[in-house]
């Protein structure tokens, strides 16, 4: 594969980590993982920490940027983030707009992640599946857990940077849902789309700090017991996929502060013929099905063209 055209691959994980990481419940380290970058991406965060202003002094500039494999974190991370501004509030609308088709797309493309993941385990027995297991149940507590609500400090920013972080990094987690459950996500992802540098230093700063440590044990992590690691966040992903569910119930909301408006606080999947009975609106069935399959021709031919590339590689 030429230079220009692994750029541009390059590019392409980074958008599509960008719009993974607007909704939650879609992770953006999945994309990593299933693009073959992600060991890559381990391997280069993991390198940054504090001893690099050593090496830095002692090597030189150009040689400790070749060293954290400073333009492949560049474009990844720069793709991302501009996607990120760009697409936080067009996703936001679009889910408030075509909220079925939206959420059966992401359902498409997590239930394709998860089946993409499985693909990787080398090692399949009763432990692996076990882990598997507890995974999805952990998965399904947490969407049945209540998003707190959360008076964004500049400490409380900086702690939820740190926690979001780990979470990105991860595939299968994903790390607007962990904003969601901190009471954070709306906040964040308001000041994202205003660029609203000064709100967003904290989380920043948490976020640079988080990765620089967690990284590390990560790699380890998968270095030593990759398959039960694989296993139990494709555990997590498949607990995500009742969240994901195009047709919910709403059980509980919060009221907000004028007493007019409403945030749902716990939804439950439903049948869409429940749906229709509640709500009086269509269950866009035909739609919701075509959203799915789009999603997860997305994810396949990702892989496909990412396995590709591998083997023309060698």
């Amino acid at each position: 594969m030429s230079l220009d055209n692994k750029r541009f691959k390059v590019v392409l994980t980074g958008v599509l980590m960008g719009v993974a990481e607007v909704v939650p419940g879609v992770s953006g380290g999945t994309i990593a993982f299933i693009s073959g970058f992600y060991q890559r991406l381990l391997e280069a965060v993991s390198r940054l920490h504090f001893g690099l202003l050593r090496r830095l002094f002692r090597d030189g500039l150009s040689k400790s940027w070749q060293h954290i494999d400073g333009s492949f974190l560049c474009l990844l991370f720069g793709s991302m983030m501009v996607t990120l501004i760009l697409g936080a509030g067009l996703v936001k609308e679009m889910l408030s707009a075509y909220p079925i088709v939206m959420w059966s797309f992401f359902f498409g493309l997590v239930a394709a992640s998860a089946g993409s993941m499985l693909r990787q385990i080398r090692t399949r027995d009763g432990f692996v599946l076990l882990t598997l297991i507890i995974g999805l149940f952990i998965g399904l507590w947490l969407q049945r857990t209540l998003p707190a609500v959360a008076d964004p400090t500049p400490l409380v920013l900086f702690l939820g940077g740190a926690i979001a972080i780990c979470a990105w990094i991860l595939p299968g987690v994903s790390g607007s849902f962990l904003l969601l459950l901190m009471g954070l996500y709306g906040g964040v992802m308001d000041a994202i789309a205003r660029v609203d540098v000064l709100a967003l230093m904290p989380f920043a700063l948490g976020a640079g700090l988080g990765i620089i440590g967690f990284s590390n044990v990560l790699r380890l992590l998968f270095e030593r017991f990759r398959s039960f690691v694989l296993a139990f966040l494709i555990g997590l992903m498949m607990g995500t996929l009742t969240r994901l569910w195009p047709w919910q119930q709403v059980v509980q909301y919060q009221l907000h502060a004028d007493g007019l408006g409403k945030t749902p606080l716990v939804q439950e999947p439903i049948w869409p013929g429940a749906y229709e009975g509640l709500t009086g609106q269509s269950a866009e069935i035909g739609l919701a099905v075509i959203a799915v399959v789009l999603g997860a021709l997305m994810i396949l031919s990702f892989e496909y063209i990412a396995t590709r590339n591998q083997v023309v590689d060698h």
